[in-house]
């Protein structure tokens, strides 16, 4: 079974972390919300507490395991907010699932994977896989992750929440990006969504997320500045104060 955490009582709110995360990521999100909701982090599979598990190669795949994750925890109906590869895979949910989501949080989050202006290419982040090992490639990434790279107060934090990965995990999460789009069926998701960045984000450019948003037929955009990808952790307050009101339907 997935390791997950959670705490809090009221409806549910899933927190899905992505690429090379782990649920430790949202502590601060965890805080903030449990005294509203019922909030559960799940580690996906092949990654943090999880890193034992086998990782699909297929957005699909994340998506059955979540899935399957919430029908073991008897959750019925849940809203779910998604980062980065999360954010692929809330997509997916709010596609194949429609009717087990409330409301639906695409942060940081592209309809396809291969994204133009990414810092480096899916392709080369597979490639250098191997002989960089876990730790040299979560330090690289984690450094686009933040506008002052390795000097955000937050970075070892974040490169702690994500120890337990694989490499062989790692390049079948990259491979599940790499396939994956959901461009020609967004005026699907009829789940009240909320697409949220940061201005500073090079993982997943903003402009990404506003074709997201412009795409969407019933969405909220929030630019949120001075942040980049993990804007979660560089700025928590702002971050949880919309995500916070989105959720209880204030926005």
């Amino acid at each position: 079974m997935q390791n997950y955490r959670r705490a809090g009582d009221g409806p549910t709110v899933v927190l899905q972390h992505g690429f090379l995360g782990g649920s430790g990521y949202w502590l601060p999100q965890i805080q903030y919300l449990c005294s509203r909701f019922d909030v559960i982090a799940p580690d996906l599979p092949g990654f943090a507490s999880s890193g034992k598990m086998e990782t699909p190669n297929t957005i699909d795949g994340f998506v059955d395991a979540l899935m399957g994750l919430m029908d073991e925890l008897q959750v019925s109906k849940f809203s779910l907010v998604g980062h980065s590869l999360g954010g692929s895979i809330a997509q997916q949910v709010s596609l194949d699932h429609p009717g087990r989501l409330e409301r639906v949080v695409f942060y940081g989050a592209s309809s396809i994977g291969e994204i133009p202006g990414r810092f480096e290419t899916i392709v080369d982040s597979i490639k250098k896989l191997p002989e960089d090992g876990i730790e040299k490639t979560a330090f690289r990434f984690a450094k686009s992750w933040f506008l002052h790279g390795d000097a955000a107060p937050a970075f070892d934090f974040c490169l702690q929440s994500g120890q337990g990965a694989t490499v062989e995990g790692a390049i079948h999460a990259l491979q599940a990006v790499e396939k994956w789009s959901a461009d020609d069926r967004l005026h699907e998701i009829e789940t009240p969504a909320l697409v949220i960045c940061g201005d500073g984000d090079r993982g997943t450019p903003p402009q990404r997320s506003m074709r997201l948003f412009e795409a969407l037929p019933n969405a909220r955009l929030a630019v949120l500045p001075g942040a980049a990808h993990n804007l979660h952790l560089e700025q928590s307050g702002l971050f949880n104060q919309v995500v916070g009101e989105f959720l209880t339907g204030g926005l």
